[in-house]
């Protein structure tokens, strides 16, 4: 289930929800977080790669590595 929709900047296709894996660090601490919603382009042609995260994505984040000071 698609909670928010966003079209893909680069190519214009309409972007999908994902569960993705995510190492965050910072200068002392590493952390490997899994399952972190984003929306991603799913089309093979276009050079889009980015991630995109919601905001309670990044509170997600915090709450999987506390340990990281980044925020």
């Amino acid at each position: 289930m698609t909670h928010f929709k966003k079209e893909c900047p680069v190519c214009g296709e309409l972007m999908v929800e994902t569960l993705v894996n995510v190492k965050v660090e910072d200068d002392l601490n590493v952390c490997q977080a899994e399952s972190i919603p984003a929306l991603i382009c799913v089309n093979k042609d276009c050079t889009n790669r980015e991630k995109y995260f919601a905001p309670f994505s990044l509170n997600l984040l915090k709450m999987k590595c506390p340990e990281v000071n980044r925020w």
